[in-house]
């Protein structure tokens, strides 16, 4: 009833794999910037100066 599913060109799936995987955590990432907070933007933006 159930075939086996062969992925012929194996090869292929990794590069494919990691452009998902990119592109997901970068969505992630723009999609917190956008809903940051205006005083949470400002915090952050000071960081690297503070001590």
């Amino acid at each position: 009833m159930f075939q086996r599913v062969e992925y012929t060109e194996w090869h292929t799936l990794f590069p494919k794999i990691g452009f998902v995987l990119f592109f997901l955590a970068f969505g992630i990432i723009v999609w917190k910037a956008l809903k940051m907070g205006k005083a949470e933007s400002c915090k952050a933006s000071r960081m690297p100066l503070d001590d």
